[in-house]
């Protein structure tokens, strides 16, 4: 049977975006809930939410939806009474439930009914609730009490008047958030329109208030401006903090497709912001792209003009005129990469859930910390960069951290500890897993190696500590005894390592036996432009990105030496490997170096360095990467291409899969 919602194609997208959010705030809080002790103010968002999405779903007519948020609504209220607590099997039930919400979410897309069995979680919550439930069923939300209190009689009370845009496609849900931040802060005595006329989905203009609360009227304008899509905010018929005026569009602008999300703050009268699509972000991203690759050109020209009609003033104001589109050109792009920008937290959010339900499966204790959560990253990036992470953290569940019994016998605390971190560095995103488990043996990595024939015995005994470690990324390899459905059902940390490389990262594994295993994913900060230095070799140009370059060098004819036919260089009391690009690329036949001097750019991947051996250093350029194409294919070596100011072509050096093609790991 096919479902029919009261939705327009212009509110889906803003419901599915909140929907989103508040499932994902509920997610989030009942792990808090679980490891904590019954926090009011975890308690009140936890109802909040839940209270939310039951107005939302009852505004479209999802009645199903409506039965569950409101069954998980009465046992946090219930909760929140005393009258009953947080258990295991309560946070289970809670989120079997917010699991069913998303599926039942889904229904709004495809208008087909999914088999969530909404009756039997309902039936459950009102056996755990007993006769609570009977006195609970109230439509209308019970009062919410804030820390700051409630005002005892009708003279604290106060009239509070919002206008609502009239543009806004989700005038009634805009409302419906209205009261429900109001009732954070004290007892609405009345409003209007009533509870009743918004879950009919009507527009709503303005909403009107009788409020009681010891509150003062700033804060409570402030709790309600963060609120989008409203204005003209009156407190006892004065506007607080704001001028009044509507705002032409108040969607607040985010990188997701059709997002409506959260308002920003009382900047919400002062700034005009659009809601657009991911896919106009990108075609503005490769607008930008196309006018750097013409501000190089000009940049060139400008130098030639120079150097040729010296003194000139017609030249003189075209450098100008030049100097200043370059920089015009430089602000905009780091006004479209802003833009494109989101914390990592977007995705480190999912981990707490997930964490918590591996452990759970498997009969550990884990506590999951999470830094940085704030750091940004461009939203291609986060998207390429999830399933790396998801990898990692269930390898540290599964093989990082021990049974209680066995950390207890180590001397170690029964639970585990997880942790996620993300940090700017040197214009790079540095994103670290780390746990405090039994730490990987570089013995029984050695011996799995040769049993699975990888590598023979005298290979492996070659290797070192280090090295031995970077056995877990050769393709294949898996020391796991028995294929699990948490460590990825024998997907090796091979596909992480290829994943990683392949948006231009790099990741490093330093581990101590016993004690615990690190994992740090180092990534630029975006795919779409790369700062790069250029390189000439026999006329052809090369462009290794800066982030993979630790010096240049310049070398004579006598400091190049050859170990077993491989030529090296010795680089402060250490020998470095040297790899010429003329010979790997074919650009001429294979002959001896230069019989002067050569330069060398030294390049590191993980732990490893390697130089490359050029003709000429020309300079620094950021370039926009351009893809191969399938008619090209896959280089090893080269991970894309880029135009150059002149129009010339630059083949971009994926240093990773250099290492990889020579061996060196």
């Amino acid at each position: 049977m096919e479902l029919a919602f009261d939705i327009s194609q212009d509110e889906l997208p803003i419901f599915l975006a909140e929907v989103d959010e508040h499932l994902q705030t509920l997610d989030e809080i009942l792990v808090q809930l679980e490891q904590a002790e019954e926090r009011p103010e975890l308690l009140q968002s936890a109802f909040r939410a839940a209270h939310t999405l039951k107005g939302m779903a009852g505004i479209i007519g999802h009645h199903r939806m409506t039965d569950l948020t409101h069954a998980l609504e009465t046992v946090f209220d219930s909760v929140r009474k005393g009258m009953c607590h947080i258990t295991t099997p309560l946070v289970d039930l809670c989120l079997d439930a917010v699991d069913g919400l998303r599926l039942l979410r889904d229904e709004v897309i495809t208008g087909e009914a999914c088999d969530v069995d909404v009756e039997r979680l309902v039936e459950e919550f009102e056996r755990v609730n007993g006769k609570i439930g009977e006195t609970t069923g109230q439509e209308d939300p019970p009062p919410a009490h804030s820390v700051e209190g409630v005002a005892s009689s009708d003279n604290d009370s106060l009239s509070v008047e919002v206008h609502i845009d009239p543009s806004s496609v989700a005038s009634a849900a805009r409302a419906f958030q209205v009261m429900m931040t109001l009732q954070e802060v004290g007892e609405i005595l009345e409003m209007s329109p009533t509870l009743d006329q918004i879950e009919t989905a009507a527009p709503v203009q303005v909403f009107r208030a009788r409020l009681a609360t010891r509150v003062e009227p700033a804060e409570v304008a402030r709790r309600v401006a963060q609120i989008s899509e409203v204005f003209n905010i009156q407190i006892n018929g004065q506007v607080e903090g704001h001028n009044g005026q509507k705002p032409s569009m108040a969607r607040e602008a985010r990188p997701d497709t059709g997002a409506g999300g959260r308002g920003n703050g009382h900047k919400n009268t002062a700034e005009m912001t659009v809601r657009t699509s991911v896919e106009r972000l990108d075609k503005l991203m490769n607008l930008v792209g196309e006018l750097i690759t013409d501000r190089n050109h000009l940049y060139q020209l400008r130098a030639y003009f120079e150097q040729e009609k010296r003194g000139n003033s017609t030249v003189d104001r075209l450098a100008e005129t030049v100097t200043h589109l370059g920089r015009i050109t430089d602000q905009l792009q780091e006004e479209v990469m802003s833009i494109r920008m989101l914390p990592v937290g977007s995705v480190f959010h999912k981990f707490p859930r997930m964490v918590r339900d591996m452990a759970q499966k498997t009969g550990k204790q884990i506590d999951l910390v999470i830094y940085g959560e704030d750091t940004e990253l461009d939203r291609s990036m986060l998207e390429e960069i999830n399933d790396p992470l998801i990898h990692l953290v269930r390898n540290s569940v599964d093989h990082g951290i021990e049974m209680p019994e066995e950390r207890i016998a180590a001397g170690k605390p029964p639970r585990g500890t997880i942790t996620l971190t993300a940090r700017h560095e040197q214009g790079r995103i540095l994103l670290t897993v780390s746990d405090d488990g039994r730490g990987i043996d570089p013995d029984k990595l050695r011996k799995a190696a040769v049993q699975k024939g990888l590598l023979s015995a005298e290979e492996v005994a070659a290797l070192s500590d280090d090295q031995a470690v970077d056995l877990i990324f050769m393709p294949g390899f898996s020391t796991a005894e028995k294929v699990t459905d948490i460590s990825g059902r024998g997907v090796g940390m091979d596909i992480v390592h290829t994943n990683i490389q392949h948006v231009n990262g790099s990741i490093q594994v330093e581990t101590k036996k016993g004690e615990g295993t690190t994992f740090q994913i180092s990534l630029p900060l975006t795919l779409a432009i790369v700062p790069t230095l250029l390189v000439r070799v026999n006329g052809v140009v090369f462009a290794i990105p800066l982030v993979m370059i630790t010096e240049t060098l310049r070398l004579s004819r006598e400091e190049i030496r050859t170990i077993r036919g491989q030529p090296v260089t010795m680089l402060r009391g250490s020998v470095l490997a040297l790899i010429d690009l003329k010979a790997l690329f074919g650009v001429q036949e294979k002959r001896p170096l230069s019989e002067k001097y050569t330069y060398a750019v030294v390049v590191h991947s993980g732990k490893q360095r390697v130089g490359l051996v050029v003709d000429t250093l020309i300079g620094e350029e950021e370039v926009v990467v351009k893809s191969l194409g399938a008619v090209v294919g896959e280089i090893p070596g080269i991970s894309s291409a880029a135009i150059l100011g002149d129009g010339k072509v630059a083949l971009i050096v994926d240093v990773p899969g250099l290492l990889r093609f020579f061996g060196i790991h």
